[in-house]
């Protein structure tokens, strides 16, 4: 019986020993990886990981097509809408807007208030104005000045743009808030595409 005593305590304390040893190998295993190892990462995290790199590769590609494109395209002509605008982004990098006039001619101007630089809204009013919520701004779309009484002082910028047929050819070109140059029927508004256009004083 003695020898049986012993034998189990010598077993119990093998096994102690062994957890022992488990349970330290396991702590030092968790330390190790808190200090030293990077940290677990979640589906959901390893997902916005993902989002925030393919949006980082799609505003890349966006500041490249502005360095080199001298014409960004918009959309086709039929596309714009004279009650609520088409958000698209500008040689500047800044949210512009594109909509049609009552001569079926587009209108591309700034979306960026003149305020402090919020980002006007795209529907267009019984007045043919747009809101900048931030401070209640109101621009008219076709001269882009503010309202009356509006915190801001000074008008939306007009864009420079281009139309061209199925063809590629240019068919009606206007710079910033100059006079439109070219056709001025293009009620078949499928038939062709509008392009934001560099303006050569921006470089």
């Amino acid at each position: 019986m003695h020898d049986s005593t012993k034998g189990n305590d010598r077993r119990h304390f093998l096994a102690s020993a062994a957890g022992l040893v488990l349970l330290a190998s396991a702590s030092a295993v968790t330390i190790f990886r808190f200090i030293f190892g990077k940290p677990r990462v979640d589906g959901q995290l390893q997902a916005e990981r993902l989002r925030l790199l393919s949006q980082n590769t799609e505003l890349g590609k966006l500041e490249l097509q502005r360095q080199t494109q001298d014409e960004i395209l918009i959309g086709r002509l039929s596309d714009l809408d004279a009650a609520k605008g088409k958000y698209f982004t500008d040689y500047q990098m800044q949210q512009a807007l594109a909509f049609i006039d009552k001569d079926n001619l587009p209108i591309l101007l700034s979306a960026k208030c003149t305020h402090l630089g919020c980002t006007v809204g795209s529907q267009v009013d019984d007045q043919g104005r747009v809101l900048c919520p931030c401070h209640i701004s109101y621009f008219d779309i076709v001269t882009g000045q503010p309202s009356q009484g509006s915190p801001a002082k000074k008008p939306l910028p007009h864009l420079s743009w281009i139309v061209r047929d199925q063809n590629g050819d240019v068919v009606a070109k206007k710079i910033g808030a100059g006079q439109v140059e070219g056709l001025r029927d293009l009620s078949n508004s499928d038939n062709f595409s509008v392009f934001l256009l560099r303006d050569t004083k921006e470089g």
